[in-house]
């Protein structure tokens, strides 16, 4: 009887691992999940046992086998926490943890952590040894800290990422309840009921991940991007080394030539041609590259750290800009940059600001005939506490019917599968974000201008940015 419940949440947990596997695969935040759901598995299943067993040598053996998976239970969530909350500078913390847990679990053997066990109305259950209280700081830190880290990822989030957020921290507050199973530890008979909390507490973490997107756009991004990342390094590397031969082998093919050995008339400016493909490659895997971060970044933006940041060269970011681009054909020609002063800058990040450099030039590139007139102008001055930046383009303008909309997320003029609507709207949360502004004024047939404004360093807008996040993320919502 008391080994049902045992049995069902032991099963039960194999269906949420199954549930998450199928769904989302194996993620850097499902990887901690799965971990938890099989653990609690194994711990539940060997419990089922330990509660029908009448056998005192088994049971002896039963209760530390299943205390080797509740050790590690704690550490596993806190684990969770931190891939979702993004800090990665909890590695340390984390790796000393799981090694807090390996050093208990070595212990196992002996009485140090749990001496032998106790015999309830419910069956055996294991005593708690003198070490046994390192595990429970250990438990009420861990969830102290995981709560700390949810709390401080949901003031920086908002809409849909809080939400998230707040279904991740209800979740550790079921999770906590589960402590009270460590009373019976020390002698407290009654049926422990934390596995029931587990049981909620991680169906809900399962429900989250899967019907709310909690994957989807962090986890999931970072393991697509990373799985670009690793062919594209390899392509410039094989293009780094074509170039780095190439000298040799044109030398011999000259050679060939000057001695009748080949004649290089049947195939006229082939080599020429071949000169030119490791750069030209070297350019599209890096244009690439940067377009794979930029999409990063936008899954990424409602966890922006801002007290990383730091003064930025705006003539700095425009040159890098311009050198990441991936340009085609005569793109590049249509770009002038008017002369920027090379003290102005701005405080915030300066990823960001090349990343909504590339978005404008992508934009504009696409409104400019290609076979038609036009081009694209790039300046930037301080006014009023601002590092100004203006984008203006020689297209054929917006209509003002469109004009209001182009900020809107998914709003897009572009036939279908050439754009998303996303990249303007990505301007705008990142400009407001860095603590300025974007818009755009525009002429049909005429030109178009977007201003971006940038606090420069020191500036009233600066100060109020890294002084009141709150206020900053209430002006970013409305």
């Amino acid at each position: 009887m008391y080994a049902i419940p045992t049995a069902f949440v032991s099963a039960l947990f194999v269906v949420f691992g199954l549930y998450v596997l199928i769904t989302q695969g194996v993620t850097r935040l499902s990887a901690p999940f799965l971990l938890m759901c099989a653990a609690t598995f194994a711990w539940q299943g060997t419990w089922t046992l330990l509660f029908q067993t009448e056998d005192p040598h088994i049971a002896s053996v039963l209760v530390r086998v299943g205390y080797l998976f509740i050790l590690f239970l704690p550490t596993t969530f806190y684990h969770f926490v931190t891939e979702v909350a993004a800090r990665r500078r909890e590695q340390p913390v984390l790796l000393a943890s799981y090694g807090m847990c390996l050093v208990l679990a070595a212990l196992l053997p002996g009485d140090e952590v749990i001496a032998g066990y106790r015999h309830y109305f419910f069956g055996y259950y294991p005593s708690a040894g003198p070490l046994h209280p390192l595990h429970v700081v250990q438990t009420v830190l861990l969830a102290g800290r995981s709560g700390q880290l949810l709390l401080a990822a949901r003031k920086q989030g908002g809409g849909q990422a809080r939400r998230r957020l707040d279904l991740c921290f209800a979740s550790l507050c079921l999770y906590s309840f589960a402590a009270v199973d460590y009373a019976v530890n020390y002698g407290y008979a009654f049926y422990p009921p934390g596995v029931l909390f587990i049981a909620l507490s991680l169906g809900l973490l399962a429900i989250t991940i899967v019907r709310y997107h909690l994957i989807h756009p962090y986890a999931l991004a970072a393991t697509i991007a990373h799985e670009i990342a690793t062919p594209l390094a390899t392509i410039a590397m094989h293009a780094d080394e074509i170039s780095s031969v190439w000298a040799q082998v044109f030398k011999g093919y000259r050679l060939a030539v000057t001695h009748g050995l080949y004649d290089e008339q049947v195939h006229s400016g082939q080599s020429e041609r071949v000169s030119q493909l490791a750069t030209a490659i070297r350019r599209e895997v890096s244009g690439t590259s940067a377009m794979v971060e930029m999409a990063l970044a936008s899954f990424t933006l409602d966890r922006l750290d801002r007290t990383r940041f730091s003064p930025h060269s705006m003539l700095h970011c425009v040159a890098s800009a311009l050198e990441r681009y991936p340009f085609r054909g005569d793109e590049r020609a249509r770009v002038t940059v008017a002369p920027i002063d090379a003290t102005l800058c701005f405080s915030g990040s300066d990823t960001l600001a090349v990343f909504v450099l590339f978005n404008l030039l992508k934009n504009a590139l696409h409104a400019i005939p290609v076979s038609g007139e036009g081009e694209i102008v790039i300046s930037a001055v301080q006014e009023q506490g601002f590092c100004v930046l203006r984008f203006r383009d020689t297209g054929p303008g917006i209509a003002p019917d469109v004009l209001p909309h182009i900020f809107d997320a998914f709003f897009s003029t572009k036939r279908h599968g050439s754009g998303a609507g996303m990249g303007l709207a990505f301007c705008r949360r990142a400009a407001e974000l860095l603590g300025g502004s974007i818009e755009c004024t525009s002429m049909r047939e005429a030109h178009t201008t977007f201003t971006v404004r940038l606090p420069v360093p020191g500036s009233p807008a600066d100060r109020a940015l890294s002084q009141s996040p709150a206020r900053s993320r209430r002006r970013r919502q409305a």
